[in-house]
């Protein structure tokens, strides 16, 4: 009697274990297939594919360094700009002096990309420029966002300034 009890333990404990193994590979299976399902639909859309032709590609990619350009140059006159904000023996002829060239200098990047830009728009086709749009590398109105290395500091003052960098 007891052997027949322990042969159908032994057996019910061997059906458990079976059972357990066999959601485990399922359960597997089914993340694999999920990655793999993942990977296929993130190899995504060359410019090539929208019809860009070598030249366009060229413009997009001048535009984006310029575009990067001129973010890299508004934090350094930022940081220019803190240094006077903290300075109370600067004079008001030197503030203005300097506003007016960060000003300048902001105003003749942006047209310089906005002139890129408008040329780029009649060239490329409606595909493409709805993809540059949404990825930002054409004017889709929503800001650049600030790399953390750019605007991250140690004390307390510095974090305000970035955040004065961020809305500017």
């Amino acid at each position: 009697m007891r052997d027949a009890e322990r042969i159908q333990r032994q057996h019910r404990d061997i059906w458990k274990c079976a059972l357990g193994i066999l959601m485990c590979v399922a359960l597997f299976g089914v993340i694999a297939w999920a990655q793999k399902s993942d990977n296929e639909n993130q190899k995504g859309v060359t410019l090539a594919d929208l019809g860009v032709t070598e030249a366009q590609q060229t413009e997009i990619k001048a535009l984006w360094e310029l575009k990067r350009q001129k973010q890299i140059q508004a934090v350094a006159d930022l940081k220019t700009l803190n240094r006077l904000v903290r300075d109370s023996l600067a004079e008001d002829a030197e503030i203005q002096e300097t506003l007016d060239e960060f000003r300048m200098k902001r105003k003749e990047m942006q047209e310089g990309i906005d002139r890129i830009e408008a040329e780029l728009i009649q060239a490329l086709p409606p595909r493409a420029q709805l993809h540059l749009t949404v990825l930002g590398v054409l004017e889709n109105g929503i800001p650049r966002k600030m790399s953390k290395s750019q605007t991250s500091k140690k004390t307390d003052e510095n974090s305000t300034s970035s955040l004065e960098q961020q809305r500017e």
